[in-house]
C-alpha cells in the first residue's frame, strides 16, 4: 500500500520542467551520483540508433563546439520501476511545449547498452540490459539565445537499480563560447535560485587545483558583472589523511581559486576563501570542489 501511495503522489501529481532539476519529483526522490555546473566542452550529439559498424559504434550524429554542458547522473528510488519512469519520461516530453523530440528509442533499438555508457555518453553506471533502455533527445532553439537540447538515457543494470542520465547542452547564436551572456545565464539563475553554485572542472592533478580556463574566465566576468555582490569560496576535500590536513587543502583550493580571480582583475574585497575539509559530504564530487556561494 505505502508503494502504491508513493507511486501515485510522484507519478500522478508531479509538477515538471524541462529540463530536470535536483528538485523535479523523479530525481527529489533518488539519489545523485553526479552533477555538474556547466563548463565549456565540445558535446557529440547522437540522433539515432548506435549500431557497430568495422568495430566502430556509428550514429547519426553533430558534434557541437564549445556547448555550455551541464550533467546528471540520477539513480532512481528503489520503489520506482522501469516502466514507470520510462511512462514519465514520455509524458512529460508530450507536455513541455518550449521543447520539440528530435530522437528517441527504447529496448534493444537503440542498440548495445554497453556502448552507450562507454563510448557515448562514458558513464560507467550507465552500462545495464538492453532490453530495458530508453534513449531521448529534444530541442529548444530560440533565436536570440541560441539552442538548447535535453538527452535523456534511462537504464535499468542487471541488479535492478535505474538510473537516469540528463545532459543540458547549450549553444550560442554562432557559438557558445563567444556569447559571454548566454554562457553565464546558468551560473546567475543558480546564484539568484539557490545562492550558489559549484565550480566545474575543478580537478585534483598535483599539489594545486586544476580549473578549466573557460570557467576561471566566466567566473570573473560574472563577478565584474555584479558588482554589489560580495561572494565566498568555499573549499572542500574528501581524499586522505586527517581532519586537519582536509581542512588545509580544502582552504587551499579556495585561497588559490580567490587568487587566480584576482589576477584577472577581480577586486580582492569581493571574494573570502574558506575551507570545510569534507563536513558537506552530501554534496561530494570527486575528491575534491570549489563552491561560490551568495554572501
Amino acid at each position: 500500500m505505502k508503494i502504491c501511495l508513493w507511486l501515485c503522489s510522484l507519478f500522478c501529481s508531479s509538477v515538471f520542467a524541462l529540463p530536470y532539476s535536483d528538485t523535479t519529483d523523479l530525481v527529489r526522490t533518488g539519489r545523485i551520483v553526479f552533477n555538474s555546473q556547466p563548463s565549456a566542452s565540445d558535446y557529440r550529439l547522437v540522433l539515432s540508433s548506435i549500431k557497430k559498424v568495422n568495430n566502430q559504434w556509428r550514429a547519426k550524429d553533430k558534434t557541437i563546439p564549445g556547448a555550455l554542458l551541464s550533467r546528471m547522473t540520477v539513480e532512481l528510488d528503489e520503489r520506482a520501476s522501469y516502466s514507470d519512469a520510462k511512462r514519465q519520461l514520455q509524458k512529460d516530453m508530450a507536455a513541455a511545449s518550449d521543447f520539440t523530440p528530435l530522437f528517441q528509442c527504447s529496448g534493444l533499438d537503440c542498440g548495445s547498452s554497453n556502448a552507450w555508457a562507454n563510448e557515448i555518453l562514458r558513464v560507467k553506471q550507465l552500462y545495464g540490459m538492453d532490453s530495458n533502455q530508453f534513449y531521448a533527445v529534444l530541442g529548444n532553439q530560440n533565436s536570440s539565445q541560441g539552442e538548447t537540447y535535453v538527452v535523456w538515457y534511462l537504464i535499468q543494470r542487471g541488479n535492478g537499480r535505474i538510473y537516469l542520465q540528463q545532459d543540458i547542452v547549450r549553444t550560442g547564436n554562432s557559438s557558445a563560447t563567444s556569447d559571454v551572456s548566454l554562457a553565464l545565464q546558468p551560473w546567475f539563475e543558480r546564484l539568484d535560485q539557490q545562492s550558489f553554485f559549484v565550480v566545474p572542472g575543478v580537478a585534483l592533478t598535483g599539489p594545486e587545483p586544476v580549473v578549466a580556463e573557460s570557467s576561471l574566465e566566466l567566473l570573473a566576468e560574472l563577478i565584474r558583472q555584479n558588482p554589489d555582490r560580495v561572494l565566498r569560496l568555499v573549499g572542500h576535500d574528501y581524499s586522505g589523511g586527517s581532519f586537519a590536513e582536509r581542512e588545509r587543502r580544502s582552504l587551499f583550493y579556495a585561497q588559490w581559486l580567490r587568487d587566480r580571480l584576482i589576477d584577472r582583475d577581480v577586486a580582492p574585497k569581493r571574494l573570502t576563501a574558506h575551507g570545510l575539509a569534507n563536513l558537506a559530504p552530501a554534496g561530494r564530487t570527486g575528491e575534491a570542489r570549489i563552491e561560490v556561494v551568495q554572501d
